[in-house]
């Protein structure tokens, strides 16, 4: 792998991270919203297959079909609701009561998203430091260019 490929990957999990926190924080900011469903960011695995990927392969004498030749990173999938039914509580006189007169409270357990959005940061400051490494890296490849 290129040091260049390694901070496309670097940069795409910067990328899903900071869509992840997205997520996270709408969720924390609407846990005293009736009928908000909590959000559930799903991350994928990014294969890239460049052209010039199948012609190297296919040069060494290898053909594949349907096979992805290497992770390129992570991405955003996208969310999914979170289908866990929220607490129903009696105001008969609150705008959002049903005909029942029960409001139903958001699913969000904000220590649960508190927990997910620790956890993104830490991931998004890993991929951070891949950077630096990868940076280190070039300017070392650079001195011994040089000859120093």
């Amino acid at each position: 792998m290129t040091l260049s490929g390694s901070l496309d990957i670097s940069v795409q999990g910067l990328g899903a991270q900071s869509e992840r926190m997205k997520v996270h924080a709408n969720n924390i900011a609407n846990v005293n919203t009736p009928y908000y469903e909590r959000k559930i960011p799903v991350l994928a695995e990014n294969y890239q297959v460049s052209f010039q990927d199948v012609i190297a392969s296919m040069r060494k004498g290898i053909i594949t079909t349907g096979v992805s030749y290497g992770p390129g990173g992570t991405l955003m999938a996208g969310v999914v609701a979170d289908k866990t039914p929220g607490k129903r509580i009696y105001e008969p006189g609150h705008p959002e009561a049903d005909k029942d007169g029960y409001v139903t409270l958001s699913n969000v357990n904000p220590m649960t998203d508190m927990a997910d959005a620790f956890n993104t940061s830490r991931v998004f400051e890993a991929n951070l430091a891949v950077i630096g490494v990868v940076k280190n890296m070039a300017n070392k490849a650079l001195e011994i260019g040089r000859g120093s």
